[in-house]
């Protein structure tokens, strides 16, 4: 069905562009050539979609049965004889097999739920896993962190919909767009000024063929994101390079900065007169500007790298909150934070080094808290630190009341911190949205040249 669909639309192409006959048929050898790439795209974006829906139902029935039964072979069984067939069952199933047919191993449940992970590799997935087993072998509260990750689990399920609904609906601006630049094409040719029929001629013939050719890329592109793997999808997976950049941060030395800004600069101003000698006012202003960001580019560098770590920061500290939260259920923060050290963030991985080698110095005093991510502005990641604080001391008053005020404000900064995650991965079809258009014009020129070659012509005669 999909052939004819095309066929079909080449005709009507052939019709509102003039195409000749070549011309047709090399679009239809290309679209012989394309449609398996599409095809293969929208297969992806549709099984894309399912994992994460698989994903999103394995959590929530696992979650509810392993607080029900407080054990995790039980649970899983619960959840394999309750999830739909799939991928997730099958992978469940081998999971649940592996557990009760293996009796020589002693990290029999890490490898069975590790099969699930492989799978199904999804950060969320991977925390859960991780309490349960905590649970298993140490003990501790099962309600309240269920509920925690229940919560956290229903806020990012309602995250990727939204951004998923927003992709569609930006594909159908970019197809929309496709027609608009196509109908934009046809207006010379179809202009009711003289008599001449300039769509003959090849070179406009090839503009049309080239124009509709990335006409069709955009719109492979733009399957390219709806097929995003949305249980995958996460800031940045470079953790040494944040954990390489954090340590830069920490050692910033300014007067060497100030020095190496001080000779770039007078090199720029060595540049700016030689610009002034060639007389050429554009290249002056250029060495210029140049010259002002050199003196200046110790303070730049410093503010952008400030900027690329917050944004780090803000992504990875409610996630370690996350884990730290789950282990407050049975131990107390000291502990707990050296227990998180194991699945900490890169770009926190230092600090919160650093936080507990200080905690073990002052294990009641609230600098090293304070001093916790103190170079940057973060409100959010200051104010749970405070509440921490207020729990290691056992002066809280109402401990379970500050924590569900950590958790709170904890979620509110992932919220906003995903949110602009996605948008930010999107942000690539916006460009796609006005690429259609922009060939088109260049189209229109073509034909605006040849009509006017023609109307010359005519004027000679």
């Amino acid at each position: 069905m999909i052939y004819i669909t095309v066929f079909v639309i080449i005709y009507f192409l052939h019709i509102l562009l003039k195409l000749n006959i070549w011309i047709v048929l090399a679009l239809g050898i290309y679209a012989l050539i394309m449609i398996p790439m599409h095809r293969k795209w929208h297969q992806k974006s549709r099984m894309n979609q399912k994992r994460f829906q698989e994903a999103a139902l394995y959590l929530d029935t696992l979650l509810y049965a392993f607080a029900k039964e407080e054990k995790v072979d039980l649970a899983v069984r619960d959840v394999c004889q309750t999830i739909p067939e799939g991928r997730m069952k099958n992978r469940i199933s081998a999971a649940l097999d592996y557990m009760t047919m293996t009796f020589d191993e002693t990290e029999v449940l890490e490898e069975a739920l590790g099969m699930i992970e492989k799978e199904f590799p999804c950060k969320r997935i991977k925390d859960v896993h991780r309490f349960m087993l905590h649970v298993e072998y140490y003990g501790g509260e099962i309600g309240k962190p269920v509920t925690l990750l229940l919560t956290d689990k229903n806020r990012w399920e309602k995250r990727i919909k939204e951004a998923i609904a927003g992709r569609k609906k930006q594909f159908t601006d970019i197809v929309l767009s496709v027609i608009a630049s196509l109908l934009i094409c046809s207006a010379i040719i179809y202009l009711p000024v003289t008599d001449m029929d300039i769509s003959r001629e090849w070179i406009l013939q090839i503009f049309a063929f080239l124009v509709i050719a990335a006409d069709d890329l955009v719109i492979l592109l733009g399957q390219k994101y709806l097929a995003a793997d949305w249980i995958e999808l996460q800031l940045d997976e470079k953790e040494e390079y944040y954990v390489k950049k954090m340590e830069s941060y920490r050692n910033y030395d300014e007067k060497k900065e100030k020095k190496l800004s001080a000779i770039l600069g007078i090199a720029g101003i060595v540049i700016t007169v030689f610009a002034f000698l060639y007389g050429n006012k554009w290249l002056v202003a250029a060495a210029l500007a140049l010259t002002l960001i050199f003196f200046q580019q110790h303070k730049v560098g410093r503010k952008l790298m400030e900027k690329s770590l917050t944004r780090q920061i803000k992504y990875a500290f409610p996630n370690w909150l996350l884990d730290l939260v789950l282990l407050l259920q049975s131990e107390n923060v000291q502990v707990a934070l050296q227990k998180s050290q194991e699945y900490v963030p890169g770009v926190l991985r230092r600090e919160l080094y650093l936080l507990t080698e200080r905690l073990e110095m002052q294990p009641e005093d609230a600098g090293p808290y304070h001093k916790f991510l103190a170079h940057f502005p973060i409100p959010e990641v200051h104010s749970a630190m405070g509440i921490l604080y207020s729990l290691s001391i056992g002066n809280s008053g109402n401990a379970d009341k500050q924590i569900s005020e950590l958790v709170g404000k904890n979620m509110e900064l992932l919220d906003l911190t995903e949110t602009e995650l996605l948008k930010d991965s999107a942000a690539g079809m916006y460009v796609l949205f006005l690429l259609p258009v922009l060939a088109a014009s260049f189209k229109l020129v073509a034909d605006m040249v040849v009509l006017m070659m023609h109307f010359m012509q005519g004027m000679m005669l």
